[in-house]
């Protein structure tokens, strides 16, 4: 077995506490306008940056049986959450009918479905001329069908495909070169410009743009302006990717060994962010104004979720394996 790279477990790992963070801090972006900044910030860049992650690691595409594969880790565990997220919905919020669809991801699942889909899209990407320039053109055109917006996560999954297909094409030496000091301090003023552009813009910016499932009619806007703000929003979101990728450490951490258990932090977090967003933590939180521990229970989320025995458990719905023998879930070994 090849040996793991802590750069990108480090990388995995800080991005999926994002993501758990962000969806913890949604309910209240409303109340305080510094945490709407925070929020349109880490948004502009955490899945774009994940998503180019993954691209990186697209490179044996071609490779027999790697899109079998791709089925069985992506496809199937998409179909079986779909269901499991309809159940669990039920009985949360009581609704009085069931419905369960694979036409519309349910809550994040959307990544599992386009990340097959690029997977897909680089046979044909790959053959074609320009297909950096190709993807982002139709990343901006795709705003200008209504019809598909959340559909099989089609609009999400060309919104983002520049960035899948940008990780796809880097090498290991353009990592090495992102992360000298040099490019550490360059990236470190970039950050803060997008952080302090983000305070100007963010009391008026709909936050929905962010998330690359709409048409630029829903978002309210005329086709030229809905381009325009995509193609700002393609440029902004590049330059806070590449600095944050700049900025991570290289050596081993302490949650480096978490990196490896991204996907089940991805899949399992809704089921615990649903519930405590009807719990009477949120009053709570408002209340004593603690959004710091916000970030501290997505670190915990994330650092729970990412668990060996968390991962020994849930196997078998995410990876299709079967449980091991008993001896190996026993404490202490």
């Amino acid at each position: 077995m090849a040996k793991r790279d802590a750069y990108f477990d480090n990388v995995k790992f800080i991005l999926i506490v994002l993501v758990v963070f962000g969806h913890l801090l949604t309910p209240f972006i409303n109340d305080e306008q510094w945490l709407r900044t925070l929020y349109i910030f880490i948004y502009t860049f955490h899945m774009p940056a994940f998503i180019l992650i993954s691209g990186y690691f697209a490179k044996g595409y071609r490779k027999k049986g790697y899109m079998w594969k791709m089925m069985k880790k992506v496809l199937l565990p998409y179909i079986i959450f779909q269901l499991i997220y309809a159940v669990y919905d039920y009985k949360l919020y009581d609704e009085s009918t069931f419905e369960v669809s694979v036409f519309q991801p349910a809550w994040s699942l959307w990544f599992l479905l386009s990340l097959f889909c690029w997977n897909a899209m680089l046979f044909i990407f790959t053959k074609i001329k320009y297909p950096l320039a190709v993807a982002a053109v139709l990343g901006i055109m795709i705003g200008l069908c209504e019809p598909l917006e959340t559909t099989l996560s089609l609009s999400r999954t060309f919104v983002f495909f520049p960035f899948f297909l940008a990780g796809f094409y880097m090498k290991k030496e353009h990592f090495k070169k992102l992360t000298s000091v040099s490019c550490k301090k360059v990236a470190g003023g970039t950050l803060l410009i997008i952080a302090l552009w983000i305070q100007y813009i963010a009391p008026d910016f709909e936050k929905e743009w962010l998330f690359g499932s709409k048409s630029y009619a829903s978002l309210g806007v005329n086709q030229l302006e809905g381009m325009t703000i995509r193609t700002l929003f393609y440029s902004i979101s590049l330059a806070m990717t590449i600095s944050f990728l700049a900025l991570v450490p290289t050596q081993t951490m302490s949650f480096t060994s978490r990196g490896a258990q991204t996907f089940y932090v991805y899949v399992l977090h809704g089921f615990l962010i649903k519930y405590i967003r009807l719990s009477s933590f949120g009053d709570w939180i408002e209340s004593v104004q603690g959004y710091s521990i916000l970030l501290i229970g997505a670190c915990g989320v994330a650092w729970l979720l990412s668990s060996k025995y968390v991962s020994t458990i849930a196997r078998p719905l995410i990876e299709l394996k079967p449980l091991p023998r008993r001896k190996s879930l026993s404490l202490g070994k």
